[in-house]
């Protein structure tokens, strides 16, 4: 289902998705955060593949808070993509998606370039409240189809599109198939780096 069309019965999930703010834990300013590299910009561009969708650079406040980020446009969702580690970019992704109204989507590439590790933080602005999403991976289905999953219970996330589809099922039938499913997408990032594992 849309993310904009969950119900309350929806939202009273015991992991995986977190309705509270952080603001008041990190202000913009406090730390230092990092410039957009040549390796973030691949890993967003590799999204925006996936999805389907032309992407341009952010602007206004997404591009103040997430320097270097792109605006997805058929979905309407901005993407950045940092080495840094939780809680870092955590409260601008909440300014920009409360201020924009668009989903944001933060990944958390290893800061050890060989490695094709990459973990998904997700900011889904709703009229009551913020809705979050943390530590999902990169999924592929046999079929192509991309996902996001949780680490453990919690909505499963597709990619397509017209924007993020929450679903209650899971697009694998146990541990053995999601491994499967997260090694297929880590495969098919490092194929779509130029020189290969390069950045």
């Amino acid at each position: 289902m849309p993310y904009d069309c969950l119900t309350p019965a929806d939202t009273d999930r015991p992991q995986g998705m977190l309705r509270t703010t952080t603001l008041h834990a990190v202000l913009k300013g406090s730390t230092p955060l990092p410039a957009a590299t040549r390796a973030d910009t691949k890993v967003m561009h590799h999204l925006a593949t996936l999805m389907h969708s032309s992407s341009s650079r952010g602007q206004g406040i997404s591009a103040t808070l997430l320097p270097g980020c792109l605006f997805l446009k058929t979905p309407g969702l901005i993407v950045h993509a940092t080495a840094s580690r939780p809680p870092l970019y955590l409260a601008e992704m909440e300014v920009v998606a409360i201020a924009t109204g668009h989903p944001v989507v933060l990944l958390r590439r290893s800061f050890d370039e060989a490695s094709p590790d990459l973990t998904v933080d997700v900011a889904l602005p709703s009229p009551a409240d913020l809705i979050w999403l943390l530590d999902y991976r990169l999924f592929r289905g046999l079929a192509g189809d991309s996902w996001l999953v949780a680490p453990g219970a919690g909505p499963s996330i597709r990619l397509m599109r017209h924007g993020l589809f929450l679903s209650d099922q899971a697009p694998y039938v146990d541990h053995w198939d999601c491994d499967a499913g997260l090694d297929r997408a880590s495969v098919h990032l490092a194929s779509h780096r130029i020189g290969g594992w390069s950045w």
